[in-house]
């Protein structure tokens, strides 16, 4: 499902991009009217006249100015202000030293400006009272809390109007909350002027009046179940309140022919691009990995990969010489001891996984899905956790929607709430998604998160 076709957790920041490339597109256009009469005309050959867009919207998505957060004025401003200065050194590398530079510090400039009022004004309507949408919930148990919790931190997206008790929900909210019951459902809609129904139940049993929800659809009520709503508000999939229907139902959990070839050759250009530009530096990273630690400068290792099928990852070996001969399989820990000196900032910066472009480029991995596990690690989480073995519906990637919002995983713990980010990947994949996974590992490798 595309990102666009509902409440997705980033469209906000697909619309506030949308509204900076427009900004910029105004200012160009502008440059453009004001020299096109003049003698000046290579202003419009001048390579920084055709990255102005991207280098503007790459260096504020580094600054995470398109956060989902909400940023106060002077910290907006304060962020515009080093996207606008990183930015014009990306540009200056490629202007020429004339005049002709001054038309960009003048763009820079504009736009400066013009994205601090789009940001405040896209603020302030987020904020208004006229766009906070009534919400009323279905149920009283810890299904229902969930909802409370994740609407507390929407930043105003929704107001609670209250809680909908059944005949055998277990009540788990404040009593005050409860404003009714499901046989009053339809006229609490009318009179609280609801937009949505959320279906939060704990105890799912005899407990729907299917005629009633016709009714308060058939009046414009939105109704959502849970999975979708949680869905909607965290970016990622609820394993433990989903079911084999929701999962045939959905919109998404569609991989077709094209999308799997549009993705590869996505894959194939992205992997080519960075191992040119990172190849001159292998024979540094060998060094390396050979300071002080004798042994293989590659380190191949067994991985569950698409529809379960086995394939050999390649790593540059971050760890000392036959670091699990005497332990087996184990997890990565903090501070771990097996991993050799230069290992530690290897797996920081993500380096290790360079080798990684050759098994994208020989097909048994993607640029962007699930991180691959290991076989002894996918047989003892499979055992205990619902629809693992549905993340392998795609190729494992170097980097993921897992892996850019949440840390490194070290526990089957861990794995089970990864799995909740890697099934609303492959439920929202588009190729927005694949950008916008790409643009937060530039920044996770940039500020060194994550990595063991």
């Amino acid at each position: 499902m595309g990102v666009l076709t509902k409440e997705s957790l980033i469209r906000k920041q697909i619309v506030l991009m949308a509204g900076d490339i427009a900004a910029a597109v105004f200012i160009l256009f502008f440059i453009y009217m004001m020299n096109q009469n003049q003698a000046d005309s290579r202003l419009f050959m001048q390579p920084w006249y055709f990255l102005f867009i991207p280098a503007l919207i790459f260096s504020s998505f580094i600054c995470e100015i398109y956060t989902v957060k909400t940023w106060q004025f002077r910290s907006l401003a304060v962020r515009a202000a080093i996207a606008t200065g990183i930015c014009f050194l990306i540009l200056i590398l490629v202007a020429e030293f004339s005049a002709i530079l001054w038309w960009l510090v003048f763009g820079l400039i504009c736009f400066y400006v013009l994205q601090i009022l789009w940001h405040s004004f896209y603020q302030f309507i987020v904020r208004s009272s006229l766009f906070v949408k009534p919400l009323m919930v279905i149920g009283t148990g810890t299904t229902a809390l969930q909802v409370e919790r994740m609407i507390s931190a929407s930043a105003n997206k929704y107001s609670l109007i209250g809680y909908i008790s059944t005949p055998s929900d277990p009540v788990d909210v404040a009593q005050d909350k409860i404003i009714g019951k499901i046989d009053d459902i339809v006229e609490l809609c009318r009179q609280h002027k609801v937009h949505s129904i959320v279906m939060a139940l704990t105890e799912k049993r005899g407990n729907l009046a299917i005629a009633k929800l016709v009714a308060c659809k058939l009046i414009g009520v939105r109704i959502i179940d849970y999975p979708n709503f949680y869905e909607t508000m965290t970016g990622k999939i609820p394993v433990e309140s989903i079911n084999p229907s929701w999962l045939v139902q959905s919109n998404g959990f569609l991989i077709t022919p094209l999308v799997r070839f549009l993705k590869r050759i996505f894959d194939i250009i992205l992997s080519a691009l960075v191992l040119l530009i990172t190849l001159p530096f292998f024979p540094l990273f060998v060094f390396f990995v050979k300071y002080k630690s004798p042994g293989p400068v590659f380190y191949l290792q067994k991985r569950v990969g698409e529809f379960g099928k086995d394939f050999t990852i390649y790593k540059f070996r971050s760890m000392v010489t036959d670091a699990e001969s005497m332990s087996g399989a184990a997890w990565a820990s903090e501070n771990d001891p097996r991993v050799s000196p230069f290992g530690h900032l290897m797996r920081k910066t993500r380096i290790d996984e360079l080798p990684q472009l050759i098994n994208v480029l020989k097909g048994d991995m993607s640029f962007i899905g699930p991180r691959p596990e290991r076989p002894e690690f996918v047989k003892q989480i499979s055992e205990n956790t619902p629809y693992y073995m549905e993340r392998h519906a795609v190729k494992p990637g170097i980097t993921g929607w897992a892996q850019v919002m949440y840390p490194y995983g070290s526990s089957i713990g861990d794995s089970v709430e990864k799995l909740r980010y890697d099934l609303y990947y492959i439920n929202n994949l588009s190729l927005f998604l694949e950008l916008l996974i790409v643009f937060e590992t530039i920044k996770v490798i940039v500020f060194r998160r994550g990595g063991r």
